[in-house]
């Protein structure tokens, strides 16, 4: 008798907890930012002060100072994916890095902060450099980055790490 108890309790959470999963609300699975956030704001660095000003055309201005944002900048397009589109971006289209998607869902799992949801890749297509007053660059190259968008105190924040180097840095929405 105990056993058959059990099992009907079993099978009645199993049907609950299935009912219930298909009536939750849709928004709470949505992702909590869309790709303009790039662009919704400018993006200076915790550390070294350095800005990303990424404008809705597409184009970026990554100024080693935002203090001088007349010398010693990059400029070029670039390109911003968040969530499912991130992962996707950086386990095909930058594979040469090597990172697996099955590695990106151990992050996911190692820190509630963490999730597909806020992952993000930022690709800076960099096409001139000017120190000086003069184009450093003869030929354009990409810096891909991939980190979490996050709310740190109520400030959005970029944790991102930049692909080439394995530098790390903060970015400040402003």
């Amino acid at each position: 008798m105990k056993k058959i108890f059990s099992r009907v309790l079993s099978l009645a959470v199993l049907v609950c907890s299935l009912a219930l999963a298909g009536c939750s609300n849709p928004q709470e699975t949505k992702n909590p930012y869309d790709s303009s956030l790039i662009s919704d704001y400018d993006w200076q660095a915790s550390g070294d002060g350095s800005l990303i000003t990424c404008n809705t055309d597409g184009t970026f201005q990554y100024y080693r100072s935002a203090d001088d944002l007349t010398n010693n900048y990059f400029e070029g397009t670039y390109t911003f994916f968040i969530g499912e589109e991130a992962v996707q971006y950086i386990t095909t289209e930058l594979s040469s890095y090597a990172v697996t998607k099955t590695e990106l869902e151990t992050v996911f799992d190692s820190n509630e902060e963490y999730s597909e949801s806020n992952f993000v890749c930022l690709v800076l297509n960099n096409e001139k450099c000017f120190m000086d007053g003069i184009n450093q660059i003869e030929t354009p190259y990409q810096t891909p980055y991939f980190g979490f968008c996050l709310e740190e105190d109520g400030t959005l924040c970029l944790d991102i790490a930049n692909m080439n180097t394995g530098n790390y840095t903060l970015y400040i929405a402003k």
